[in-house]
């Protein structure tokens, strides 16, 4: 019978610790404040906002979110995230993507334009932050590996979306990993898939005893029912990664709001 992880729970557990170590900062001053930038009214990404927001709270933390009109500028955007990066209460920024369409071209500018210490949601590039979904999979395999007793020698990995954003952040930081990277999803001990088409992993497709991490949102790229018999472990959609995202960002946050200190 496969394992299939409780993101709420393990996101539950990491909020607790946060919140100690928040307190402790509370005690010296200094409150950790994100500043959340969603531009136009994307229903998804005003859920996914309030989510982090109510999270943050939970946990002590301040999130402040910027809505900006669809017809906005970029060159506005800018100047908006320029503002808070002046602004020494402000310790992590993030832009809810994905922006509107015509805008996207200009997502590296507007991303680009957050200064460093305060990209808590670890998208520019060298990056001093994993960014959150990638240490949120990489936090849940080793679940799978040290909790259930799951070895990880010589465990290889597939990631399916790997040419995306989520996928491309996550190839970066398994190079850093015992992981060996392959193509072929029916021999890997570990399959991650990121693509956001729902039902796209079959159970043809992996072999026995096989990990699985679902990445796909909202309505996740593994056909569940079917491939869960196989695996050893899984996590589903919703409450697998997602739970663990929003918690690993406000980890990044914490971080972001020590580091201010030093």
């Amino acid at each position: 019978m496969a394992i299939i992880f409780d993101g709420y729970k393990f996101a539950a557990k990491k909020e607790k610790s946060l919140k100690r170590e928040v307190k402790k900062l509370l005690e010296k001053g200094v409150r950790p404040k994100l500043v959340s930038i969603i531009v136009g009214d994307d229903p998804a990404s005003k859920l996914y906002v309030n989510l982090k927001k109510k999270a943050a709270e939970r946990i002590g933390a301040e999130v402040e979110i910027v809505r900006l009109s669809l017809g906005i500028r970029v060159e506005e955007i800018i100047q908006t995230i320029k503002q808070f990066n002046n602004d020494d209460k402000v310790k992590g920024i993030m832009v809810q993507l994905p922006l509107p369409e015509k805008i996207d071209n200009s997502r590296l500018r507007i991303i680009g334009s957050i200064i460093p210490k305060k990209d808590v949601d670890g998208l520019k590039k060298n990056s001093q932050y994993i960014h959150p979904t990638a240490k949120a999979v990489l936090q849940i395999i080793e679940v799978a590996w040290k909790r259930y007793d799951i070895s990880d020698s010589g465990c290889t990995i597939c990631i399916v979306g790997a040419g995306g954003m989520v996928g491309g952040f996550l190839v970066k930081e398994i190079a850093k990993t015992k992981l060996q990277l392959i193509k072929e999803t029916k021999n890997a001990d570990i399959v991650v898939s990121a693509t956001g088409k729902p039902g796209i992993i079959k159970k043809e497709m992996v072999k026995e005893r096989v990990i699985i991490i679902d990445v796909g949102s909202p309505f996740g790229d593994v056909d569940f029912k079917r491939v869960l018999p196989k695996a050893s472990f899984i996590t589903p959609v919703p409450g697998g990664v997602g739970p663990v995202t929003i918690s690993c960002l406000l980890e990044n946050l914490v971080i972001a709001s020590q580091d201010a200190l030093c």
